[in-house]
């Protein structure tokens, strides 16, 4: 990632260092709560049908409560709606847990909890440009995502020790004080701030419909959330991890498959951020990055060997990284009162383009037969959506466009 003297410094920063280990902490307790769910499901009903369609649901409540509730974090104060929503995760999951709680009113419980988490994520993404000078700025979102990748991953893995090793119960309950602890340090260390738009001004009555409209019509905006959309086709490889590796006589490599993307992104984003210090400079990457981590994709067509085929997967994650100088400039150039809701709009679509692309990339590769067809397939597209939005967003940087939004 950054510098270790870059990190030292942001983590020095009281305000980021209190929302930094609230974020890491909240999404490990989110793969908690929904690992800790599914298996009990599974305990109690023996069922896998039941358990796939326990951990389907904690999938969807994020791309319905981003565009419907990220209003919220513009409202209010943000730091008021973090510890808020805090605070009723913590009571929710504490009532997971207690034991013999019914299993409908626990799955219940846990769709709500994930729904909260994105206000919170919201008041807390619109919060750091505040929090950060604009030369941390980048770093800090950096150092973000890199957490949050961690995070996920290692939830994932300390809940299925957890939960095997001291039920999930008592799993929940360790999940419920986590954010207790979010709360209080969110609380104790985040200054308060005035809500960007507290008497809903600049709120569609509609819903997010005002914000909506500035993300498509800005051109820098809209330019950049195309470049952020192209991971739905950069993520067709991961969807099609099994049928890839068998089609490489290694079934054994699914894992090794699945984990070169999150793996490689990590890197590519540490070479970026150290080669190239300048966050304009960075900007200007952009593009070029976009390019060129779909462009390795359109090698499957030759039926690479699984060796060329790690090689093509590790560029291409590498490149990855372009998206998160992408999510600090899109972020910047929103304004600050329109960033809650912006940010609930584009989780929920980037979500969105991540899962329907993996669906779309399976029924196109059980048509027409071939894995790497289609993986080929999903980068000479993903190259010509890529060109055309760098294209775009040069134009947008460079000129005075009558449409741009003052920062």
């Amino acid at each position: 990632m950054t510098s270790g003297g870059t990190i030292r410094a942001l983590v020095g920063n009281r305000e980021f260092r209190g929302m930094w280990i609230g974020s890491t902490v909240s999404t490990a307790g989110d793969q908690l709560a929904a690992v800790a769910l599914s298996l009990l499901v599974f305990e109690r009903t023996q069922s896998p049908a039941w358990t796939a369609l326990t951990w389907s649901l904690t999938l969807f409540p994020p791309l319905v409560s981003g565009p419907l509730l990220g209003w919220v974090a513009d409202r209010f104060p943000r730091r008021t709606v973090m510890v808020w929503c805090a605070w009723l995760q913590a009571v929710l999951v504490g009532l997971m847990a207690i034991p013999g709680a019914p299993l409908w009113l626990m799955i219940v419980l846990l769709v709500v909890v994930l729904m909260i988490s994105s206000p919170f994520l919201a008041a807390q993404e619109a919060s750091l440009p505040h929090v950060l000078p604009d030369k941390r700025y980048d770093d800090g979102v950096a150092l973000f995502g890199t957490s949050v990748d961690v995070a996920q991953m290692a939830g994932l893995a300390a809940a299925g020790f957890l939960v095997t090793g001291w039920g999930a119960n008592v799993a929940l309950a360790i999940d419920a004080a986590s954010f207790v602890w979010v709360a209080i340090l969110v609380q104790l260390s985040v200054k308060h701030r005035p809500a960007a738009d507290p008497r809903g001004a600049k709120r569609d009555p509609e819903g997010p419909k005002g914000a909506f409209t500035l993300l498509v019509t800005e051109p820098r905006l809209r330019s950049l959330m195309g470049m952020r959309l192209l991971a739905g086709l950069a993520m067709v490889p991961e969807g099609l991890a099994v049928p890839l590796a068998a089609s490489l006589d290694a079934v054994w490599a699914v894992g090794l498959i699945l984990a070169i993307e999150p793996a490689a992104n990590v890197l590519g984003v540490a070479v970026l951020f150290r080669v190239v210090r300048d966050p304009a400079k960075r900007e200007r990457l952009i593009g070029p990055l976009a390019i060129l981590s779909l462009a390795p994709l359109v090698m499957f067509a030759l039926n690479p060997n699984l060796t060329w085929t790690i090689v093509l997967l590790v560029i291409a994650g590498m490149a990855g990284a372009y998206h998160t100088p992408a999510r600090s400039a899109w972020m910047r150039i929103l304004p600050d009162a329109y960033r809650g809701r912006a940010y609930g709009i584009g989780r929920a679509a980037l979500r969105s383009s991540q899962g329907g692309g993996m669906a779309l990339a399976g029924v196109v590769a059980h048509s027409i037969g071939s894995v790497t067809a289609t993986i080929a397939g999903a980068g000479g597209i993903g190259l010509l959506l890529a060109t055309q939005a760098t294209v775009a967003w040069r134009r947008a940087r460079t000129r005075n466009d009558p449409k741009a939004v003052a920062i």
